[in-house]
């Protein structure tokens, strides 16, 4: 087999090789996500009104996240909502509270094992929808800093990719090359 032809296909192995690592590493961050976390889209709250999320803490050394977008409300034109945001752990001790009329992001060291609850209240006057992600990110470390090694999977899949398909290239032009000197051999 010429060696156009082998490059062409290391390349296509290094390209499968990484997407599959990409897809496998996002699968399973996916999982660890959606099994370790209290996710909610979608849930509307009244003026005057709260809704409740649960989350299970096991490790006290891992800080629990809180993101709470606002998805959509049906004051157009009007100011932001106004949310209150509360925290309590098993106990019923508040451990944090915040009003916010955007999105929201927190880390909140856990102080207990055991159910938190997390309550947000519409203290404005008109309805809002939102979504919220409450519990342990696996990528946020103990410092609440983002630990970037998590993410080691996807870089690889993507160097992988990107490997394999600087390799095709190079593969086709060798391809190419060859060609146009058998042709010219042949002719002469």
């Amino acid at each position: 087999m010429r060696r156009g032809y082998l490059i062409l296909i290391a390349g296509g192995v290094l390209i499968a090789s990484g997407i599959a690592i990409s897809v496998i590493w996002a699968g399973s961050l996916g999982g660890r996500i959606m099994n370790q976390n209290t996710i909610l889209n979608g849930v509307s709250i009244y003026p005057s009104g709260a809704t409740d999320a649960i989350t299970q803490v096991n490790d006290l050394s891992r800080p629990l996240s809180l993101v709470i977008s606002i998805e959509s409300n049906d004051n157009t034109g009007q100011a932001n909502p106004i949310l209150r945001e509360t925290v309590r752990n098993p106990n019923g001790d508040i451990i944090s509270t915040n009003d916010f009329a955007k999105q929201f992001v927190a880390t909140i060291k856990p102080d207990a094992i055991g159910k938190y609850t997390l309550t947000i209240n519409n203290l404005g006057g008109n309805f809002v929808r939102i979504g919220i992600l409450f519990g342990n990110l696996p990528f946020v470390s103990q410092n609440s800093q983002l630990n970037v090694n998590f993410f080691a999977g996807l870089v690889i899949g993507g160097v992988l990719a990107i490997v394999g398909i600087i390799a095709l290239i190079v593969g086709l032009v060798v391809v190419i090359v060859d060609r146009r000197r058998t042709t010219r051999n042949t002719t002469m």
